[in-house]
């Protein structure tokens, strides 16, 4: 055997280990899986390199010097078990082949021809109030990467959420169905309020992830709420999940949360280290929501209230609900202004995102949702944060859909549509069906569609309440309860969009108020009969505990 071709060796084996070295330099902690796969991917590279520089060196180098030797068999046979080591890697170049190979799973975007669905990424911003968007008709100049991206998506001007908090709200968009079908609550000890720590996903549920993972999808998630955590369900159907803040509810109560800066730049890893294509990102930003304490304030903005002062439920239902109204009105003032920072804020790393979709060639062709799962009071009905009253500020949310690249689309759509029946349209567009028993149609991509409103219920805490949403009216059904009965409260949405003139009174909207009530007497049953399965308890510390009874969460 000729000895130059033993080059082969030595540089295929050289090729491999540069390979190696270089997928592990961009290795990262944070996606180990991903990690794993570019390394195999870079490393076949670099077999494939050393294979190519062996013959290129061959063709240069043509000497003609003395034949060699004849090899004893000892060499021979050292020989060809350095040939087949160093051919070996082709056994993992035929995995390409197959659908769920390693190296194709491993192959970068555009590698491989095949599937050509859209990539789908949808960020949610945790408690965003859709009038505080330049899109939806603020002229604060909170949101101008929010305000761009609407310009090239379909606005829905008028999207409700199924429920004011979140677990619920994004149970039903994940699901297709309503909380009370979405969700379960397991009943809890006598000193705490159930939706806290015993309430997930109903584990039959069939989900949005699972849908499109099933389906062919790489699934990811990067986020930030204890409510979305794995232990309450959210893992399933999910590649790669991960959660900045785990089961540790202890982060609604403080500014030790992982920050949007934290979200976005563990986002870019995932796509640096994606390399499969069709993919489902999920990214779920918890500010702004309250305590409201964005990095980005300006000092003179802090130093121009009481240092004292602070943004969450509980300060201002057990201290200044109390106070002389001038200081109240300054308080609600203080409030609102450090909200807006937190927009602003919030705005500034969504931008980095979609920039860094951009920049990886991934924009055009997606489908991209910004959303929130739900609003946020400011005292316009006496309440402060979410979670307790189905009133406009914590129902309407922005929802902003960009389609992939030629896809016909209005480009605003002024109907009243439920913010879950995004799910539906995810699926639609990634020719996957819908669950069996979704009743929730996809959103219309043209204005003026007919439609059938939306539906609200389960409050986080509180009197318990449903609301029915029309392109005329509010309904809100307050349940009966032993001191009463079921009470309306019945808003014009086109001539009152505040929510100030209950019209319950003057016989207005019997349609809606019958419907809503079957609508509610049939969760309620469901509710009723649900209780079979069993919700996994999430355990909290006692610091945790403490926090949670005094914002409210649980009582004493």
């Amino acid at each position: 055997m000729p000895r130059k071709p033993c080059l082969l060796v030595p540089l295929a084996v050289a090729g491999t280990l540069v390979g190696f070295l270089y997928g592990r330099s961009q290795a990262s902690d944070l996606w180990p899986d991903f990690s794993r796969l570019h390394t195999i991917w870079c490393m076949a590279v670099g077999w494939l390199a050393g294979l190519a520089l062996t013959a290129l060196v061959l063709l240069l180098v043509r000497s003609r010097s003395r034949p060699a030797q004849e090899p004893t068999r000892f060499v021979r046979a050292a020989r060809l078990l350095a040939f087949a080591l160093a051919l070996s890697p082709v056994a993992l170049w035929v995995t390409v082949l197959f659908p769920g190979g390693l190296l194709r799973e491993a192959a970068p975007r555009g590698f491989l021809l095949g599937d050509r669905r859209p990539n789908i990424i949808l960020i949610s911003i945790d408690a965003l109030r859709a009038d505080h968007l330049g899109a939806y008709g603020s002229a604060a100049g909170l949101t101008p990467n929010l305000d761009a991206f609407a310009r090239e998506a379909t606005v829905y001007r008028s999207a409700a959420a199924a429920s004011p908090w979140t677990l619920a709200s994004f149970g039903a968009l994940f699901t297709a169905l309503p909380p009370s079908r979405s969700i379960i609550v397991r009943e809890g000890d006598e000193d705490t309020v159930a939706y806290v720590w015993r309430t997930s996903l109903l584990r039959q549920a069939p989900l949005l992830s699972g849908a499109l993972r099933t389906a062919g999808y790489r699934t990811a998630a990067e986020l930030t709420n204890p409510f979305l955590s794995a232990e309450r369900g959210w893992g399933r159907g999910f590649n790669a999940y991960r959660n900045e803040d785990g089961t540790n509810a202890e982060v609604l109560l403080t500014a030790d949360t992982a920050r949007a800066d934290v979200v976005t730049e563990h986002a870019r890893a995932w796509l640096a280290l994606n390399r499969r294509e069709p993919f489902f990102l999920w990214v779920h930003y918890l500010d702004p929501h309250a305590p409201y304490d964005s990095p980005d304030t300006p000092e003179e903005l802090r130093r121009g209230y009481p240092s004292e002062w602070e943004t969450g439920r509980t300060y201002w239902y057990e201290t200044m609900v109390n106070a002389p109204q001038e200081e109240q009105a300054r308080f609600e003032e203080y409030c609102r202004r450090m909200y807006a920072e937190e927009v602003r804020y919030a705005d500034r790393w969504v931008g980095e995102l979609l920039a860094e979709l951009k920049r990886r060639g991934l924009y055009d062709d997606a489908v991209i949702a910004i959303i929130s799962d739900h609003g946020e009071e400011m005292f316009e009905h006496g309440g402060f944060e979410h979670g307790h009253s189905m009133h406009e500020e914590v129902l309407h949310v922005p929802l902003l859909v960009k389609w992939p690249k030629g896809t016909p689309a209005d480009p605003v759509v002024t109907q009243t549509v439920a913010l879950d029946g995004l799910g539906p349209t995810l699926l639609e567009l990634a020719w996957v069906p819908a669950g069996a028993g979704v009743s929730i149609s996809a959103l219309p991509r043209y204005d003026g569609q007919p439609g059938d409103g939306a539906y609200s219920e389960a409050p986080l805490y509180g009197p318990d309440q449903s609301a029915l949403t029309t392109d005329d009216y509010k309904v809100i059904y307050h349940l009966p309860s032993e001191e009463k009965a079921g009470v309306f409260e019945v808003y014009d949405r086109r001539a009152d969009p505040g929510e100030q003139h209950d019209l319950a009174g003057e016989g207005v909207a019997v349609e809606e108020r019958e419907r809503l009530r079957r609508m509610t007497e049939a969760a309620v049953a469901v509710r009723q009969q649900g209780g079979a399965e069993e919700a996994p308890r999430v355990e909290l510390n006692d610091t945790a505990r403490r926090r949670l009874k005094s914002l409210g969460y649980l009582s004493d």
